[in-house]
Formats: structure tokens, sequence, C-alpha cells
């Protein structure tokens, strides 16, 4: 009888040990198959992080035309920052921008990170917003309004304030 009560409370304890596995993973890794997607958690490594590629940010919204990007985000949860690097065509060449971004929740299913902002708290135009889901395998950004959108200095340098998501479109770099 005692043998089988622990051999019972052995097993709930190496079940409920195992990482859920998600359907973007690929053989048993962290990882997609193309590796574009990894999210190692804090049941597996001591120093969580995220990684993910892609070259195209688009929106359902028809208005906003898609930002072809080539893109890596990688989250630190230590550091409660995501870095989103981003290498965009310009007339004669392209160009390289590194956005910030604070870590505001981390959980097993998603990161919330807010963009860093050149305006003061509370007179921002816009506010970006990413947040990596790791159930789908995906990275979106919510682009809002903020604070000051609708003033004068705001509205010279976005049209018109709204809301719109833009969702990272998952895969290996394209030059």
């Amino acid at each position: 009888m005692r043998r089988t009560i622990l051999l019972i409370m052995f097993s709930v304890v190496a079940a409920s040990g195992q990482q859920q596995q998600y359907p973007w993973q690929s053989d048993g890794t962290n990882c997609d198959k193309t590796l574009t997607f990894c999210w190692y958690g804090v049941e597996d490594v001591s120093d969580p992080q995220v990684t993910a590629h892609g070259n195209r940010w688009s929106s359902q919204d028809k208005d906003e035309k898609p930002f072809e990007w080539i893109t890596e985000v990688r989250c630190l949860k230590d550091s409660k920052l995501c870095i989103l690097a981003r290498n965009q065509k310009i007339i004669n060449g392209s160009q390289t921008n590194i956005d910030l971004y604070r870590i505001e929740e981390w959980s097993t299913v998603q990161i919330r990170a807010i963009g860093e902002n050149d305006f003061p708290q509370g007179k921002e135009c816009e506010i970006d917003t990413l947040i990596l889901n790791r159930v789908e395998g995906s990275v979106s950004m919510l682009s809002a309004p903020g604070p000051a959108a609708a003033t004068k200095v705001c509205m010279g340098i976005i049209k018109k304030p709204k809301t719109v998501v833009y969702k990272l479109e998952i895969g290996p770099p394209k030059f």
C-alpha cells in the first residue's frame, strides 16, 4: 500500500513538471520548424527569453499598408526588456532601427511590453504595445493613440489617431 501511494505521488509530480507542447513547436524543441519563433520558459532555463523573426507586419485594417521590415524581437525576462530590431528599405538603401519595450507582463501564455517613447509620460502621440503569444506562436503590435494624440504637435506626426493591430508574419529573413 505504501509503495502504491509513493508511486502515485511520484507519477503526479513527474506529470505536472512536464512542459506543455504547443502546435507551433517542432520535434520537441522550444522553437518552430524554421527556428523563427522560440520560447525558452522558466521551466527549462535559468534565463527565460523569447525570440521571433519575420519580414512583414500586416493589419486586418484595409486602410493600413503593411510594413516590409526584416524584424527580430527578443524579450529577456530578467532584464524586463524586449528589443525590436528592424531593417527597412529607404530610397537608396536600408535603415536599421532598434526600439525598446518595457515588459509589463510575463506569463506562461503571453508577454506584454510597452514601447519606450520620446515624449514625456502623459504627452505621448502614440503608444505601441508588443504582445507575444505562446499558445499561437505569434507576435502582435498594438498601436494606439496616446493621451496627446489630438494635439497640434501630434497631428503633424500621425494623420488620424486610431488603434491598429499589426501581426508579424513569422519567417526567416528575406533580403
